[in-house]
């Protein structure tokens, strides 16, 4: 799962509108071939962090989201 989500590629937003984010997310989810994108924006928190640490934080916590979901949906079965 790790790799997986190491080798996620990230997009964030500084600076939009909520009704632009979202337009922009469902334009880039809608071209056909690329693979699966995590999405954040800038917040008065990450704004000023090193890119490398905010990346490094969007894809940990994607990575627990994960566990959590499949934590979730095994429970379930």
């Amino acid at each position: 799962m790790f790799d997986e989500v190491k080798d996620t590629p990230v997009i964030i937003l500084n600076g939009f509108n909520n009704d632009e984010i979202n337009k922009i997310m469902r334009a880039i989810k809608n071209v056909e071939g690329l693979p699966r994108i995590i999405f954040a924006t800038t917040t008065k928190t990450n704004v000023n962090w090193k890119i490398g640490d905010l990346i490094n934080e969007l894809k940990q916590e994607d990575m627990e989201v994960k566990k959590a979901l499949k934590k979730t949906l095994n429970e379930k079965k």
